[in-house]
Formats: structure tokens, C-alpha cells, sequence
């Protein structure tokens, strides 16, 4: 007799993503989410049909489309594409990251992520630190959690890294308690849907 899947969150690595980074998002993932998280042995190569020539960027929705087409492949409930490409999204300069409320995909990049850009010198911790938020906060948006007005919250909207350096790396109680409440939902619907 067979065991019944397991459901999880799976990290994919697109293009050259530094593994150790990887290590402790997945560690920070299993925390917040109460549940399996996995890095994929599978490296995806950066999509360079995303690639806009003019911006000098990758369009972010293509790096969701990737993690929502390997979630649909392998069975994974959620999938967190991770990159260290510069993305944007249409209308903005850049993004640190980007998800579809209750989608299966979503992307975190390094890229904007790293003090150097911004002027600083290399920080490890600061970049581990984060990409753990970025992390934290996307696949929130997969679980249906909107952005958040708690300046501190963890779903608040990052508009610079600076407001990503403020908040902490928590679900206030009010996005705690929905977020408890829709993973109930989707993992009672997934194990219907896959243990019948």
C-alpha cells in the first residue's frame, strides 16, 4: 500500500541561486506555513524570452508562470520560483517579488535584495534576512492573504527596501488568522482532490 502525497512547498531554483541561501528559506518556510517545504533538484534556466532589452530586466509573471507550470507538473501545492535576475513588473521599476492571490507560482529575485545595489557593502545576513521576508510575503499571496496596512506585518507592501528592512518577518494577527484559516481550506480541498 502506498503513502498518500505529501502536500508541500517547493523551491525552484531559476538560473544560478546561491543553495545555502535556499537552505534557510526553506527552514523559515516550513515555520510560517506549518508544512513540508523542498528545494527542487531540478535548475531552471532563466527564461530569456522575459528578457526586455530596453529595461535591461525580466518580466516577473514569467518566472510565476514557470513555478505555477511545475506545481501543476509534480503535484506541489505551492511553488516559490527563486532567482537572482533583475525582474519588473509592467508599471514599476522593479519588483522584489511577485505571486497571484491563490496561485500555485510565485517569484522572490535576489537581484534588488543585495545592500551593494543600493550602495552599501556585501551583507550576507542582511541579504539572507531579506529574502526570508520577500519569501514569507509572496507565498502569503498564494495562501490569499491581500497586502496589509500593519506597517510591521509581514504582507505589508514594500515600495523600498527600506519598508522591507522595517517590517518584521511575521502575519499580524489579523492575517495570521486568515491565512491558519485558508490553509485549512486548500489542504482539505487538495487531499479531497488527491486521496479521493
Amino acid at each position: 500500500m502506498s503513502s498518500a502525497p505529501i502536500p508541500s512547498i517547493v523551491i525552484l531554483p531559476v538560473g544560478n541561486v546561491d543553495l545555502e541561501i535556499l537552505k534557510v528559506v526553506r527552514e523559515k518556510l516550513r515555520e510560517k506555513f506549518g508544512m513540508e517545504c523542498e528545494i527542487s533538484n531540478t535548475r531552471v534556466e532563466v527564461p530569456m524570452d522575459a528578457y526586455s532589452p530596453t529595461r535591461r530586466q525580466f518580466l516577473a509573471s514569467r518566472f510565476v508562470d514557470i513555478a505555477e507550470s511545475y506545481a501543476r507538473k509534480t503535484g506541489a501545492l505551492r511553488v516559490l520560483s527563486v532567482t537572482d535576475v533583475n525582474i519588473y513588473a509592467p508599471g514599476l521599476n522593479f519588483v522584489f517579488g511577485e505571486a497571484r492571490i491563490l496561485g500555485r507560482g510565485a517569484v522572490i529575485s535576489l537581484f534588488m535584495l543585495r545592500p551593494e545595489v543600493y550602495g552599501e557593502p556585501p551583507n550576507r545576513e542582511l541579504l539572507i534576512t531579506r529574502t526570508v521576508k520577500e519569501a514569507i510575503h509572496e507565498l502569503g499571496h498564494t495562501f490569499g492573504l491581500l497586502h496589509c496596512r500593519n506597517p510591521t506585518c509581514i504582507m505589508r507592501f514594500s515600495n523600498s527596501i527600506w519598508e522591507t528592512d522595517y517590517k518584521s518577518e511575521d502575519f499580524c494577527d489579523r492575517c495570521l488568522a486568515i491565512l491558519k484559516r485558508n490553509i485549512a481550506e486548500i489542504l482539505a480541498r487538495w487531499r479531497k482532490e488527491t486521496i479521493g
